[in-house]
C-alpha cells in the first residue's frame, strides 16, 4: 500500500499501521466523507481510532473541523507534500 503524503506527522511516531490508517482516512475525506461516522463506514475503521487520528492530524493543521454536531472534517492542504510535485 502506498501512503498519502499528508499521513506523515511530526507530533507522533509514524509507524506502518498508523500511516495506513491515516492514509485511509485521508482518502475517505477526499471522497467526500466528512463525518467520523461516514469515514468509519467507508473505511471499516473504528470510530475511536478515527477520532484519535483526526485529532493528531488537526494538531498539525492537516485537517480542520467545522463546529456543530456532528463535526464535519476536511483537509486543509497542509502537511507533507509529495516530492514529485517539486521536480
Amino acid at each position: 500500500m502506498s501512503y498519502e503524503s499528508q499521513s506523515y506527522l511530526t507530533v507522533i511516531r509514524n509507524v506502518d499501521r498508523g500511516l495506513k490508517t491515516r492514509s485511509s482516512i485521508i482518502k475517505a475525506l477526499k471522497e467526500g466523507h466528512t463525518t467520523i461516522r461516514g469515514i468509519s463506514e467507508a473505511t471499516g475503521i473504528r470510530y475511536q481510532t478515527i477520532l484519535r487520528h483526526l485529532r493528531n492530524m488537526e494538531k498539525e493543521g492537516v485537517v480542520t473541523r467545522r463546529p456543530g454536531k456532528p463535526y464535519k472534517w476536511s483537509l486543509t492542504g497542509k502537511g507533507q507534500q509529495n516530492v514529485l510535485r517539486f521536480t
